[in-house]
Order: structure tokens, then sequence, then C-alpha cells
């Protein structure tokens, strides 16, 4: 019997590597994996090439820290630990305050070399959250005070930017409020930059009207008007006067908003010091505007503030005017108001004794007015006051008044309180001593101030014709 067919088994390991191209003979070109040789070079050369990208890492890095070290090393120490001092605001107010005057100190200190590269690294990219920190705004203020005119231009270009959200905020409205006094003092090194901020000041729109009665946003058109001079203080002063006691179509009234009147006070401040005929005329009209209307403005919460500031700080012709023209003939309907008081008390403070002693021939007229303030919730104050300044004569007649009415039992409680005060103070006349010392002194240090200002303007004449 045959035996059966059994097939060879052909593919063993042997044969299997005798069919590679490099074991058969052929000529066909071995491929990389095929080539030993060449594999071992090939992963030599990829983890060479791996190593030496790592290194040319690892060596920029070492670099970069070693260049870091090098620039820190060639400025002082005091100056780079102060500006990478911790200003988070975990940190209490004494400590950040510390670090806040630190920074400013070492920049008042620095070179033009430290300066630069302060501004460059740490203040440049972030000059607008700066601004609006309540610690860190004041280097921005420093720097504009100290710094090259480079760095003044780009804060304020950059602040101008965001003037709309920056002006609201308060530490943000310091920065420029201290921009707009370096400009004003230096415009030669910042001059298209206070030409933007002239033309958003003067401009006359809904938006602006809105800054004007903002509480933080006023203290800048405050500024404005303390150290604008000329023909920029003008324009602005045109603008406002439209919205003080004048008839407008927006029906827009600076006089009675809590902020508003605070820049018709500002107005009444900066009269005295101008010397431009336009501008000083202007300033003199709305000031009479108010006086005009000052029985009204007496008794706003807000407005009553004017009159009490031209009582307190206007000039004399402004005073007599209000004062004779218009407070004495008001006094008593004034007095019983709520806000009205406040004002009669302002006028008989400064006043002036002739004033004082007039005053008190209209209170005394009749017994029966002289009964209604001293029993009044609000007049019984400003009676209060009037006692304090008259003289002792008629000190003597206030009292006998007084006593006729207590005899007739016709003193409420607030009478009863202005006798009592009569009775403890009849003598004594401290608080007006002092008072009246201290316009004395007011008065004699502004006729030095006179005097010193028109001899140095005489001595600078003189060196001109030398």
């Amino acid at each position: 019997m045959a035996q059966p067919y059994v097939p060879q088994e052909i593919n063993k390991e042997e044969e299997e590597l005798k069919c590679h191209p490099s074991q058969s003979g052929s000529t066909a070109t071995p491929t990389l994996y095929e080539n030993q040789n060449a594999t071992k070079a090939f992963s030599a050369a990829f983890f060479e090439d791996q190593l030496l990208d790592q290194e040319d890492d690892l060596f920029d890095e070492i670099n970069q820290q070693l260049n870091q070290v090098l620039i820190n090393d060639s400025y002082r120490p005091s100056l780079i630990s102060a500006f990478q001092a911790d200003m988070s605001s975990y940190l209490s107010h004494e400590k950040l305050t510390k670090n806040s005057r630190k920074m400013q100190l070492e920049y008042q200190n620095a070179n033009l070399k430290e300066k630069e590269y302060v501004f460059n690294t740490f203040v440049k990219a972030d000059i607008e959250n700066i601004s609006l920190d309540k610690y860190k705004h004041f280097l921005l203020e420093k720097i504009l005070e100290v710094g090259p005119p480079s760095h003044k231009n780009i804060i304020l270009d950059r602040i101008f930017q965001s003037i709309n959200k920056l002006i609201k905020d308060l530490y943000a409205c310091k920065v420029m409020q201290k921009g707009l006094e370096v400009m004003v003092q230096n415009p030669q090194d910042s001059p298209q930059q206070f030409e933007n901020y002239l033309n958003f000041i003067h401009s006359d729109n809904s938006q602006m009207r809105r800054l004007y009665v903002d509480k933080i946003a006023n203290q800048i058109i405050q500024k404005s008007l303390e150290v604008l001079e000329g023909n920029h203080l003008f324009k602005l002063l045109q603008v406002l006067s439209k919205y003080i006691l004048n008839n407008n179509n927006e029906k827009f009234e600076l006089s009675i908003d809590q902020y508003g009147c605070l820049i018709v006070n500002k107005i009444i401040d900066i009269y005295p010091k101008q010397f431009d005929n336009q501008t000083k005329t202007l300033c003199n009209d709305i000031i009479i505007r108010a006086i005009n209307n000052s029985s009204g403005l007496t008794r706003r919460q807000y407005a009553n503030y004017i009159i009490q500031s031209i009582l307190e700080k206007g000039q004399e012709i402004h005073k007599r005017l209000l004062m004779d023209q218009y407070l004495i003939k008001d006094f008593i309907p004034m007095s019983m108001d709520k806000y009205g008081s406040n004002v009669a008390e302002k006028g008989i403070v400064y006043g002036g004794s002739q004033w004082r002693t007039r005053l008190w021939e209209e209170v005394t007229i009749s017994e029966s007015s002289f009964k209604k303030l001293v029993n009044d919730q609000y007049a019984n104050y400003p009676i209060q006051r009037l006692f304090e300044y008259l003289e002792l004569p008629l000190r003597q007649e206030y009292l006998a008044l007084l006593n006729r009415l207590s005899d007739n039992n016709q003193l409420n409680n607030h009478g009863q309180i202005v006798l009592k005060f009569a009775l403890a103070n009849q003598n004594v006349k401290k608080y007006t001593q002092k008072i009246v010392l201290n316009e004395k002194n007011l008065e004699n240090k502004n006729k030095q101030k006179i005097q010193n200002q028109q001899s140095q303007t005489k001595s600078n004449k003189n060196n001109i014709i030398i």
C-alpha cells in the first residue's frame, strides 16, 4: 500500500530568513528596517537631535533667567523690591499704604534709566487698572508729577481713551485731576493731550450734563474751573452759565442739585482771582443771578449753600448787596425755614456790627415778631447766634424782652432754651471775640499777601527794565 503524500513545510525560520533580499542574493535595495546598521545609525541620530533640542530649550530658559538677574542687578535692589511688593487686597490698610508710599518714593529718587525700566515693566501694560486701584493710583500721580514727558503722555492718552468710564471713579478721577494740573503747568509737553481734554470739557451735550451732577465727575469740572485760565476758562464758564439760574431748553439747573451747587460755589471762589475782563464779567453775572434769586435759593436743601458761600467767601460788594437788599427784609420768614435758618446764622456771623444793629431793629419792630422767632423750632438758633454778637446795651434789651415774654407765659420749650442761653451768656463774649479775632487775622493776612504780590511785580518790572 502506497504511503500518503505529506507536503513539506517550507515556512521554517531558516527558510523565512532566506526569503529576505539580504539573504536571497536579490539585487533589490534593502529597506531601512532590514538594514541593521542603518537602523542603529537612524536611532542614534534621532535621540541625539532630541537631546540637542532639549539642551537648546534649557539653555534659552537659563539664559533668560540669567539676563533677568543681570537686569535686576543693574538697578537698586530697593527699587525692584518696592515694585515687586505684594499689593493684594487681603493685606491691611497700613501695609498697602506703606507699600504704595515706598513705590512713590523709590520712583521719585530713581534716575531716568530706572524710571524707564519701572514704567515699561510694571506700569505701561496696566495703566487703566492701576488708575482704578485705591493704593496704586498714587504711583500714576507721581509719574505725572516727576516722570519724563513721554511717560506722562502715554498715561494721559490711555486715560483719555476710557475717560467716560474713569471720570466717574474716585481714584481715576484724582489721576485725571493731577494730569490736568500738569498739562496746564507745562502745555508744551502735552499739546495734543491738552487739546483733547479741552475739546471734551468744552462740549455741551447730555453726557456732559450728567457729569456736572455726578458725585465724582463734578470734581474734574471744579478742578478745571480752578486751574484753567484765559480763553479756556471763559469757554467753560459760557457752557456752565447756560445751566445756572438761566432759562434753557433742557430745563436743567445746577444750583438746586446736590453736586451741581458745588460748581456754582467754585465759581464764587475763583471770582477774586480773575484778571481777564470777560471772564470776570461772566463770573460776576452768575453771582448776581444767585443774589437776585436768593429768596428761593435760601429755602432749597442744596442751593442754600450758594448763598452761604457768598456770605462767607464772597466779595464785599456782593455781600453788601445780598444782605442790604434781600436778607434783612426776608430775615424773619427765612429764619423760620429749615434751610433758611442756616443762611440767617451765616448772615449774623459775617454781616458786621452795623448790619447786626439794623437786623436787631428789624426783629424787634413788634413784640409779636420777636416772639415768633424765639418760639420757632428753626428760628431760635439764629436768634441765639444774634445774642452772641450784639453789643452789651442791645443784649440788655434782648433780655428784657425775653423776661417779659416769660412773665406772661408766652415762651414754649424753644423759647425757654433761648432764655437759658441768654442768661448763661449775658456777660460772656468769648465766642464772639474768637470770631472777630479770626476775621481780623484773615484781613491782615490778605493785606500782607496783596502787598507782597505788588512788591514782587514792581521788582520784576524793575529787573526787566534793567
